[in-house]
């Protein structure tokens, strides 16, 4: 699935989030956009503001997965990081290059899975040991394509390994 197939999936899972109708009138016209800005009053987030931004409502899911998620160009630069990934991090790396921020995935760097995937194109999987809990993270990257079927960016996803399915451990003891 290439990237713009993911957002536009989202989008429509976001949408059909929001088609409801107005709960006296039953009317579907009283929660467009224009009007959940209007209505949201002094102290209230608004909500809809959220939706305008380059991600969309897909900030909502990408911050409620508890896997470390990180997205990089083909620069090495961090595009997004989600919720669950910023406790590895320290400051605001978004922008920077992944080895001039102070992460504390330092060890990664020796096998660097998001170099290999940029490189080779196709999906690495790692092991590190986590710096905190000292106990193995299984990190896998995928590949992002543009339209002419280039790597433009790498999905880096973390997962202790204790969560890790048994075939994959019994794949590390051979």
């Amino acid at each position: 699935m290439t990237e713009k197939q993911v957002k536009i999936v989202l989008e429509e899972s976001v949408k059909f989030v929001y088609k409801k109708t107005h709960p006296k009138s039953g009317s579907p016209h009283m929660n467009t956009p224009s009007q959940i800005r209007t209505n949201a009053g002094k102290g209230h987030t608004n909500r809809a503001r959220r939706y305008d931004k380059k991600w969309g409502g897909v900030d909502l899911i990408f911050d409620a997965i508890t896997d470390p998620i990180i997205v990089f160009d083909a620069e090495f630069n961090l595009i997004k990081i989600n919720k669950a990934a910023k406790y590895y991090f320290t400051g605001y790396p978004i922008g920077k290059k992944c080895f001039f921020t102070e992460h504390k995935f330092a060890l990664a760097c020796k096998n660097c899975p998001t170099w290999q995937t940029l490189k080779t194109g196709s999906i690495m999987t790692s092991e590190i040991l986590s710096p905190k809990t000292s106990t193995p993270l299984l990190l896998k990257t995928y590949p992002i394509y543009n339209k002419q079927k280039k790597v433009k960016g790498v999905v880096l996803i973390g997962r202790e390994s204790g969560d890790v399915p048994m075939k994959w451990k019994r794949k590390k003891e051979y």
